[in-house]
């Protein structure tokens, strides 16, 4: 999460940042979740369900005991694969968690069970998101992923998590009944949604396709006026049997209006289309960094290595003109 050169500094801001975003969850969930029986998703709903069957018979574990035996028998499998750091990271994540929904008990902040399902959801993707950008985990659905992708990579980690999401839906329309059950769904969605949004940033940005016989004249007022890298793309029209140039050039939400505006006042024939880039890296967009999967098996890797193929792309001159974005280098 923290581009820091010395280590230790690293670690400890790291380290601090697991333990806050395992507060964050564990007061989310007692805030807003367990006054309304409202589940988690994953493990933490797993938990609640047991915890809840247990108690029916008289037998009372409290839901922090139970996530934290589930995680410690998954830990045993999962550790040889984690990595020395992801698997340090991943057990101050699973106790520091466990320890926050035991003793961060706070009263139920709302009535609505509705706006404690929006909410819970909020705190509990924000603390995900911030625990997952530090290279650590809490456990549950995504280390049983990594287990069993190791095992067979053809079954992806999301996939994993999206069956145990499910498991637990279904559990809890059979002892919570309907309602509960759509609450929850919404909290998991929410939180899911939250969690992305930490983990990769607001980095969307649009790439747009331009087919114009005038495309010299639009990529120079691209390049100059827009300060965007412009590439050409050779193609041949289908159906009129000519040959053309076709302009890429990926542009953030803001500017979008100003290249369609460009595009229309040198060809206001042109034909042109967008497609959503969820991550753009490089000059002019976010700085390329070093990440270390945490989720991926070295071999899969390598497999994922030797399957790329090459794409050539004829690159007007002048995009070697900088491309900045205000604010940005």
């Amino acid at each position: 999460m923290f581009n820091i050169n010395n280590k230790y500094l690293k670690h400890t801001l790291n380290v601090v940042f697991i333990l806050l975003g395992a507060f964050v969850m564990g007061a989310g969930f007692n805030m807003f979740y367990a006054p309304k029986n409202i589940l988690l998703g994953g493990f933490g709903g797993l938990s609640t369900i047991i915890s809840d069957l247990l108690a029916s018979i008289g037998v009372n574990i409290p839901m922090s005991i139970i996530y934290l035996l589930l995680n410690v028998v998954l830990y045993i499998f999962a550790v040889k694969i984690l990595g020395k750091t992801f698997a340090i990271y991943a057990i101050i994540g699973i106790l520091s968690y466990s320890l926050a929904l035991e003793f961060c008990t706070f009263k139920s902040v709302s009535d609505d069970i509705l706006l404690c399902s929006i909410y819970g959801g909020f705190a509990t993707g924000l603390g995900v998101g911030v625990i997952i950008r530090c290279g650590a985990s809490t456990g549950g659905g995504d280390m049983l992923g990594c287990v069993i992708n190791h095992k067979n990579p053809k079954i992806s980690v999301g996939w994993v998590t999206i069956v145990v999401n499910c498991i637990v839906i279904c559990l809890s329309l059979i002892i919570y009944g309907l309602n509960l059950s759509l609450y929850s769904i919404i909290g998991i969605f929410i939180a899911g949604r939250t969690s992305d949004l930490i983990i990769e940033g607001p980095k969307s940005v649009k790439a747009f396709y331009i087919i114009s016989p005038k495309s010299d004249e639009i990529s120079q007022k691209l390049l100059t006026e827009l300060h965007r890298g412009v590439t050409t793309l050779e193609a041949n029209g289908m159906y009129s049997h000519k040959h053309m140039q076709v302009i890429l050039c990926l542009v953030t939400q803001f500017q979008i209006s100003k290249l369609k505006q460009i595009v229309y006042d040198v060809d206001p024939s042109a034909f042109l289309f967008s497609v959503s880039v969820k991550e753009a890296m490089g000059k002019g967009f976010h700085k390329l960094e070093k990440h270390k999967s945490i989720l991926i098996h070295k071999k899969q890797k390598q497999n994922m290595a030797t399957n790329v193929t090459e794409t050539t792309f004829t690159t007007t001159p002048a995009e070697k003109i900088d491309a900045k974005i205000d604010g940005e280098e």
